[in-house]
């Protein structure tokens, strides 16, 4: 999927990392004191993503012109798990890898990559709100997340949508900003 061009060429693979702006809300909820400012603080939080637009892109610390962009879901109760399907970015072969993480005791699911400035994807987001949570089955839990690949829409905080052909769901997408080459 990925290619390495030339000696010494950088591997341009994007790979997982932890996003700022989730750093930064888990260490002012770690301090808050009473669950009316855990209220506040994730209220702030979504509003901010809402204004923003998702995926949020932010500069990665110590890597020059790469950007930390980090894909949100606003999960309940009954979500068990939620899947990113991005061009690029997804491995179709091992779709546990493109699962976002929740942020403990919080509606805040993540998913951060570093990509480098300049990239730009289609993606869509699909969760998993089946009775029972996961499977932990490695081959069921295949299975439900290639059968959660049909349900998988458009982002509900991307501004940006992309129509998608051939009867296929509109999706999401996303530009970084700087020049990619």
């Amino acid at each position: 999927m990925y290619v390495l061009v030339g000696p010494g060429a950088q591997d341009s693979r994007p790979f997982r990392t932890a996003g700022p702006c989730v750093e930064r809300l888990a260490a002012r909820l770690a301090t808050a004191a009473t669950e009316a400012q855990r209220g506040t603080l994730l209220a702030a939080f979504w509003a901010d993503a809402e204004r923003r637009g998702t995926p949020l892109i932010e500069e990665a610390a110590g890597k020059s012109g790469d950007r930390a962009v980090t894909f949100l879901w606003r999960g309940h109760r009954a979500t068990g798990q939620v899947l990113l399907l991005a061009d690029g970015l997804t491995d179709h072969d091992d779709l546990t890898g493109s699962l976002l993480d929740r942020l403990p005791g919080t509606d805040v699911w993540h998913l951060t990559y570093l990509l480098r400035a300049g990239s730009r994807g289609s993606y869509k987001l699909a969760a998993d709100i089946s009775p029972g949570g996961p499977p932990t089955d490695p081959r069921r839990l295949r299975q439900r997340l290639r059968a959660l690949c049909v349900f998988a829409d458009a982002d509900p905080l991307n501004r940006r949508t992309i129509e998608a052909g051939w009867g296929a769901e509109d999706g999401s997408s996303y530009v970084l900003p700087g020049d990619a080459g």
